[in-house]
């Protein structure tokens, strides 16, 4: 025992007794114990954290994924949103332009279908009353040389009404119907002093009559013709000063100014209404309303 450090421990079980280096093994040994099991818990830990670490940057790269796919259908959304926005602009430009020719006072309140059908509407009745009332030029003429009214006859000397307005024009100008409609007549007429007289019977009571045209039987009575069709040409027959066309517009027998009609398109589509009150347009219009809906 000599040089050798002896340790007593006493507990309620007794006393022991530990030489110092045999306490220091114990010490180290448990020590070691104690480190292997840090280490190994490390090690498991390590592998854990990068199982973690693994599985969060798959993620990571899927959401990445995702985002950049997100990004590109945002992209692509937003130009397809800007493509059909400028689309949109171009209709309602596009309808606005249609609603000013017709001559349409557009409602920012309504829809742009019921505008579309709204336009289409007017567009077909304007249409069908272009096609069926007398409208636009019968001949290229040189200007009126007699306007609609009284005025002094330049043969007879005596005033008298005046029921259409006399063209300037070279004899054999062709001369073309203003409307659809039916030659109620075609051929000379001594009694009237119109000469050779073209009348042609249109649709909804309107009439036209042409007359001191030279001498073609171009037409003839009884047959249909269009807008636009040749009717004859112009001449000088009849009491007549000089080569000229005289036309004339009735409704239900009334005259009517020709010029009017003459000068009547879609861009002044309802000056019309207010210039010859003597024909009955609200009727109609709502008879060429209630037709334009059949024919949808």
């Amino acid at each position: 025992m000599k040089n050798k450090f002896v340790i007593t421990i006493t507990d309620v079980n007794g006393s022991k007794q530990y030489m110092l280096h045999q306490l220091i093994k114990r010490v180290v040994l448990y020590v070691a114990l104690f480190l292997v099991v840090i280490f190994v818990f490390g090690l498991f830990y390590i592998d854990y954290l990068e199982t973690k670490t693994n599985d969060l940057n798959t993620k990571k790269e899927e959401l990445l994924s995702i985002n950049s796919k997100l990004t590109s259908q945002n992209e692509d959304m937003q130009s397809k949103i800007k493509a059909s926005n400028e689309e949109f602009a171009a209709i309602e430009d596009k309808i606005a332009d249609l609603e000013d020719q017709l001559g349409l006072n557009p409602d920012n309140n309504v829809s742009i279908d019921e505008r579309i059908d709204n336009a289409m509407l007017t567009g077909l009745e304007q249409q069908l009353m272009f096609s069926q009332i007398p409208n636009g030029k019968v001949i290229d003429d040189n200007g009126v040389s007699a306007s609609f009214g009284w005025r002094t006859h330049p043969i007879l000397n005596r005033k008298e009404f005046h029921p259409g307005i006399d063209l300037r024009a070279d004899i054999g100008t062709p001369i073309y119907a203003p409307a659809d409609g039916v030659i109620e007549y075609a051929g000379y007429n001594a009694t009237s002093g119109f000469g050779y007289l073209v009348i042609i019977e249109h649709n909804f009571g309107f009439k036209t009559r042409f007359a001191h045209m030279s001498r073609k039987d171009v037409v003839k009575e009884g047959q249909f013709i269009k807008k636009g069709d040749l009717i004859g040409y112009s001449g000088n027959t009849g009491m007549s000063t000089g080569p000229h066309l005289h036309y004339e517009v009735r409704f239900v027998q009334r005259a009517l100014d020709p010029t009017n009609f003459m000068n009547w398109n879609n861009k002044n589509y309802e000056e019309i209404f207010k210039k010859e009150q003597r024909v009955s347009w609200q009727s109609l219009i709502k008879t060429l309303g209630a037709l334009t809906l059949k024919q949808q």
